[in-house]
């Protein structure tokens, strides 16, 4: 059976505000960010693509080349504004999300994701928990997923959340062992970075 992949969605519209500059051009060892999150979804998914705010791709093309960008449509509604309109924009595709501020290469992780993604058909989500959490990236959303939520989007009473839909949702979760939790760390402050190198 030929193995399905998913298509790649990286986060990087975030106003980064605790960080105090934009998290997906800060740079380790001369790479960018965003450039790195890229290159670790790629061997797992059928091209991907980089979700920005309308004001950050001067910016952003710039400084990257033969990428592919999204512009976040949806306003108030958090990550989620990012992967509406990237399913606006492929609605028949389903999205592997990482953040941008999320630096594991842990192939081990995005390897299960895929691994849980092709075993078990017709789900609508696919993510991990730790101790018991569900955690919203890296997780594969699916169109079907994502045509029910942008149905519900504008009710005042729905939580736009990722962890919440998916939580929600007909998914399926696989538990992360404690040697692979380093890989959903994420870094929204220059501290959190200060700490991360000293812990190497």
């Amino acid at each position: 059976m030929t193995e399905r992949k998913p298509k790649g969605l990286v986060l990087c519209g975030g106003n980064s505000s605790r960080m105090g500059r934009d998290k997906g051009l800060l740079s380790t060892e001369g790479n960018l960010w965003v450039d790195e999150r890229v290159e670790t979804l790629s061997p797992f998914t059928d091209g991907c693509l980089i979700s920005i705010r309308a004001e950050q791709r001067t910016e952003y093309t710039k400084l990257i080349l033969d990428r592919e960008f999204v512009e976040d449509f949806y306003e108030n509604i958090g990550p989620m504004s990012g992967i509406l309109s990237a399913h606006d924009l492929y609605p028949n595709e389903d999205f592997l999300v990482l953040a941008c501020d999320m630096p594991s290469r842990d192939p081990w992780i995005f390897s299960e994701l895929l691994n849980l993604y092709n075993s078990n058909p017709g789900k609508k989500s696919y993510f991990f928990t730790l101790e018991g959490k569900v955690e919203p990236f890296p997780a594969i959303y699916t169109s079907e997923l994502l045509n029910e939520v942008g149905l519900k989007i504008k009710k005042s009473d729905f939580n736009p959340s990722p962890k919440n839909i998916l939580e929600r949702s007909n998914g399926i979760g696989s538990d992360v062992p404690k040697e692979h939790f380093r890989a959903f760390l994420n870094y929204n402050t220059l501290t959190d970075l200060t700490v991360a190198g000293n812990s190497k």
